[in-house]
This record gives structure tokens, sequence and C-alpha cells, in this order.
């Protein structure tokens, strides 16, 4: 155990409920011999308690859709509680995102400070009106982010962007955004599944999706893409939707289509709900439409790491990030972020899951590299390097 007695703090405006890395980063370190405390703001969406030896996670209070000077003032109380924290002498501190980096530097004293840069955070004047708390953050940090003790990012790309955009010495190490393999016994989740899946669906090939429905996720269009395929023996599982234009044109779509039968819209999951969806599904869905925003360009997503633990294939959009699992035939990729090219992607997914050898691919791949276990090494080397 690299960590006998070690003392982890981590630090993250988001809730770890949208942001998993983190749950993923804690409970590896935990696993080395460490002791966590994650300091956070509530979870915006609804959750089901975490409670693990080892791990305290601890609320400041409510952030999410308040006033600028409500979250200035509770962002303060973060701050405060963070210096209470620190001065306890944890053997490290880790950051997870602009907001939170520049608390470290606040509070850190001769504590190391890892600055793991799991949301892109530029400076852009034409945002600047619409959320000046945020820019201004994100541009302190980028002048500020020689200050880290380490810098760690969970892309290439980002990795390489930060280095030119901060004009730094060395590349910053990355930590791929996975999830933390638990040898856990799972618990029982077929029949929760078949309570969640009409029974006419048990048995096709699933198509899963999980996430923000918007259109930057291109949603609209797998829908499309599904209802041109019309691959009799499969279903697909949209997750996350809410009470919006978007949503209700993606209602209105399917309720219209040919094949509304084999489509199942549900509102946000979590916890047993999601790990049902997840666990029984075959095919993955992670499609992105790119902007001329480089965090558009340089995705790492949360759920490429989940879908693909729980054994399950990837549709996805064709990014640098996601080229590698496509080499490696666990993904099939769409060109463009269209109905058109996402049915052809769609059509491979269909056909690479009725190989009896795909998920022997997955889990191979998982195992020894796409996992928090392995992804940890830079930021577990740097902490035992620490004095003990």
């Amino acid at each position: 155990m690299r960590h006998n007695r070690k003392k982890i703090l981590i630090l993250t405006l988001v809730h770890p409920d949208l942001l998993p890395p983190v749950y993923a980063i804690a409970r590896t370190l935990r696993d080395e011999g460490a002791t966590v405390h994650v300091l956070t703001f509530d979870s915006p969406v609804p959750s089901e308690s975490k409670t693990e030896t080892g791990i305290t996670i601890e609320s400041a209070g409510r952030h999410h859709g308040l006033g600028l000077m409500q979250r200035l003032a509770i962002r303060r109380q973060f701050t405060s509680r963070a210096a209470i924290l620190a001065g306890e002498s944890p053997d490290a501190i880790i950051a997870c995102c602009a907001f939170s980096f520049l608390c470290g530097l606040k509070v850190k004293k001769q504590t190391p400070l890892v600055y793991h840069a799991l949301e892109m955070s530029d400076f852009l004047w034409r945002s600047i009106k619409r959320s000046p708390l945020s820019m201004l953050n994100n541009l302190l940090a980028l002048r500020s982010i020689h200050k880290a003790d380490m810098v760690t990012t969970p892309s290439a790309q980002r990795a390489a962007w930060l280095a030119g955009r901060c004009k730094m010495e060395t590349m910053p190490q990355v930590v791929l955004n996975t999830v933390y393999l638990s040898d856990t016994a799972a618990s029982d989740t077929l029949s929760t599944y078949r309570d969640l899946v009409p029974a006419q669906l048990h048995g096709k090939k699933t198509i899963l999706y999980m996430g923000s429905v918007n259109t930057q996720n291109c949603v609209l269009e797998l829908v499309q893409a599904f209802c041109s395929v019309n691959n009799q023996d499969s279903a697909l599982l949209i997750a996350g939707m809410k009470d919006t234009a978007y949503c209700n044109d993606i209602r209105n779509y399917v309720a219209q289509s040919a094949v509304a039968d084999r489509i199942v819209l549900f509102p946000f999951v979590a916890g047993s709900t999601k790990t049902a969806l997840q666990t029984h599904a075959d095919i993955g869905v992670c499609l992105a439409r790119e902007t001329d925003d480089p965090e558009s360009k340089m995705t790492a997503p949360n759920k490429v790491g989940e879908y693909l633990a729980c054994g399950l294939y990837v549709l996805g959009s064709a990014t640098v990030y996601m080229q590698l699992f496509e080499l490696l035939e666990v993904a099939s990729l769409a060109a463009m972020p269209d109905a058109k090219s996402i049915a052809g992607a769609m059509t491979d997914a269909l056909v690479a899951v009725q190989d009896p050898q795909y998920k022997r691919r997955i889990d191979k791949f998982v195992n020894r590299y796409y996992c928090m276990q392995q992804q940890i090494e830079p930021i577990s080397d740097f902490i035992a390097a620490r004095k003990p």
C-alpha cells in the first residue's frame, strides 16, 4: 500500500454525482491506504447516499441556482472550510476545477497541490457577460497554473492545449476519465431492469443513452438514426429526459414514428436504476457535436468509462479522443453528427455485438488499461513520493 495512513483532501465545485472521476480517484486512493475527504457542494440531481469506509463526502451547501452574491458567499464558506481541513495536515490536496484550484492555492500552505483539470477552463471574452464569475476564475487559474505542484488532465489533447495555452515548461500528465473497478460482487439488477423495460423488449440488442438530453449530444439525431435503421431485434433506451422544448421534440418524433414501441424514454436516473440499465444494455451511446470552442473539440466523456466498465460496446462520434476505442474494436464512430452518419455507425455497432468475443475484448482493455486503478498511477506516484 503506497499511502499507508496518508490523508488526501479533494476539492471540487461540481458534486461527484456529476463528476464521477472524483469518486473513482477517491476509491482508488482509499484502496492504496489513504483516508480521503472530499469537500464539494450539494448535488443538483437526485442521488443515493454513498457511505464508504475511508472516504468522507462533505457538502458546503447549495451552490446551483443561486444569484451571484449568494454564490460568492457560499464559496467563501467553502474556502473557510477548506482552510480548516488543510490545517489538519493532509499529505496532498487534489483540486478538480478552476475554482477549487484557486481555493487550494489559498489554503495549501506547504501541502502539495495537484490540479487535476477535469473541466476545460478557458477565458473567453464573448462569455464574460453570461458567466463573469466562471470566466474570472478561468483566467486566474490559467495564470496561476505554474503554482501547482502537479498538473494532470483527462486527455492527451487537453494536456497539449493546456501546455500551450499557459506556456508551461512541461506537459501535464494524463489521467483518463475512467471508472473504479470494484472487486465486490455486483448485486442482482436483472429484476430491476425487467421492471423498467417493457417485456417485449427483453432479449433485444439494447442501445442505451444516458446523460444530458440536448442538441450538443445529438439525441434527436440518435432517435432519427434508430428509426431509419429499423432493426427489429434492437431497442433504444434514453435516460435524462426533462421538460424542455428539445425533449418535447424528441417525444413528438418518437410518438409519430413506426418504431415507437421499441423506444423507451426515461427521466434522469441514478443509483440502482442507472446500474441496472447499464448492466443489461449492449451498446452505450456517447455522441457529441463539435463547435468552435476548444472544449467541444477535446471532449473526455465520463460515459465512455462507465459504458466500457459495464461491458457495453460504444456508439460515438469520430473525435480524436474516441479513435482509440474504434481501433481496439470496442466502438463504432459516426463521422458526422447527423442521422445518416449515426445510422451507419449504429448498424456497425449492432453487427459488432453479435460477436460472442466482443465483451471479452472490452473486459481485457478495461482491466489492463482503461480503469482508474491503472490510470491513477501519475497522481499515486506523486503522493507516494511525499514525505511520510
